[in-house]
């Protein structure tokens, strides 16, 4: 069982840890060629790309866990035809969002906080992402797909090929034909063309095709797969929300250069969001299907292994994150205000990472399980806690309170997890 396991959660791992390493590289590429201004319109930008990602990945793993779930029970006429709705809205889904946001994405960056020279720069960086938004909805959205059909290790491949093409890219529109932001954008734009590139070989296989007429959407197998979309999905984009407030208000209360150094801090602990998130795409597929087949003791010794390995390599992560506080704006290539600020807010991002470990799990086992309930108000009252404390702790403490909002709220979130996951094993 417990090579099985490993089966799912390395690759799985692997292809997060990659993704989180592309984007701390990214932003080295960025500050080395820009400094304080490119990190800055990257970060406002960011919220809106997320959203195709989000997308993507919310449909993938919504469709993911319905699919499990029907073959765990032994209906794999069912589990074909949500695969193939899944497909539906993947497709649907990126025409709507790329057009909207083609259409209203400079004032949306407006709002976000975009000024004087960071406009121009996260309208760049936005339009030229646009460019490949249906490819990436796609190839998001197949990645989970595939690994629930046992591929975990050709996902990661594909995952794999794209971060690690992303990568050389960026080195070479950035920093040696200094393209800037458009350069960035194209590089994440052709790095998502090669996974998707693997994702559609995949499925051309005989072995791996399902009938078109399980494409013809049905609303019953659309709202299921919605219904437990709208966890990962906020799961994935919650810290997109959190960098617009932050973005806003490390703007107000510190400047451009609070707002470049929140940037650096955000690279970094989205490394360990997708090391934990991939902890938890990777145990999906058996947490659904022990779920679906009412193998609870199988369930059980997932669940702990699951949330076993999220605490060690937060916990790890935290200590690791604190030695390196005076390491960091130096390869980020910050300007000297900006990398005290760094230095100085470090000891609470940790705290953040430390508890990434317990609360990103406990969300991916519920929304996995089917417990969509407790995984939406995990997800989405993170979203409120945000807003609450965003606004007050900096009236209350200036700058500080900015710095201690994401703390704060991951606080509050481990308590709340452990008391549901306490009532669910009692």
């Amino acid at each position: 069982m417990g090579k099985k396991y490993m089966k799912y959660i390395l690759p799985s791992m692997l292809s997060f840890v990659l993704t989180g390493v592309y984007s701390i590289i990214d932003g080295i590429f960025v500050g080395k060629a820009m400094g304080d201004p490119g990190l800055a319109a990257i970060n406002i930008a960011w919220p809106l790309v997320a959203l195709i990602i989000s997308l993507g990945t919310g449909i993938g793993m919504g469709g993911a866990v319905v699919v499990s779930l029907n073959r765990g029970a032994g209906n794999e006429r069912r589990a074909l035809e949500t695969e193939g709705n899944a497909f539906f809205l993947l497709l649907i889904s990126s025409l709507l969002l790329s057009l909207l946001l083609f259409c209203f994405g400079t004032p949306a960056l407006q709002l976000l906080g975009a000024r004087g020279e960071l406009l121009p720069l996260a309208v760049t960086y936005l339009r030229y992402i646009l460019f490949g938004g249906v490819v990436q909805v796609f190839a998001s959205g197949m990645v989970p797909l595939m690994r629930n059909r046992g591929a975990s290790f050709y996902s990661m491949c594909a995952m794999a090929t794209g971060c690690i093409t992303n990568i050389f890219l960026d080195y070479y529109f950035v920093i040696v034909l200094r393209l800037e932001l458009m350069g960035a954008a194209l590089a994440t734009v052709l790095g998502q063309v090669l996974t998707l590139i693997f994702c559609i070989a995949f499925y051309i296989r005989k072995k791996n095709r399902f009938p078109l007429s399980c494409i013809k959407p049905d609303g019953k197998t659309v709202f299921s797969i919605l219904r437990v979309a709208a966890s990962p999905f906020g799961l994935t984009y919650l810290p997109s929300v959190t960098i617009i407030f932050m973005n806003l208000q490390a703007l107000k209360y510190g400047g451009e250069e609070a707002v470049s150094a929140y940037a650096v801090l955000a690279y970094i602990i989205s490394f360990m969001e997708l090391l934990v998130q991939g902890i938890g795409d990777g145990s999906q597929p058996l947490l659904s299907l022990t779920e679906g087949s009412g193998d609870k003791k199988t369930l059980k010794t997932y669940v702990k292994w699951t949330f076993s390995l999220g605490i060690f390599f937060g916990m790890a992560g935290a200590v690791v994150l604190y030695l390196t506080r005076n390491v960091l704006p130096i390869f980020y290539g910050t300007s000297p205000q900006a990398a005290a600020y760094i230095v100085y807010a470090t000891p609470a991002f940790s705290l953040v990472m430390a508890f990434y470990g317990l609360n990103k799990p406990a969300v991916s086992y519920f929304y996995a399980t089917h417990k969509v309930f407790l995984s939406s108000i995990l997800v989405y009252g993170e979203i409120f806690l945000t807003l609450a404390f965003i606004f007050l702790l900096p009236l209350l403490l200036g700058l500080d309170g900015v710095w201690y909002t994401i703390p704060a709220v991951q606080v509050v979130l481990g308590i709340l997890n452990l008391w549901f996951l306490i009532r669910k094993s009692s």
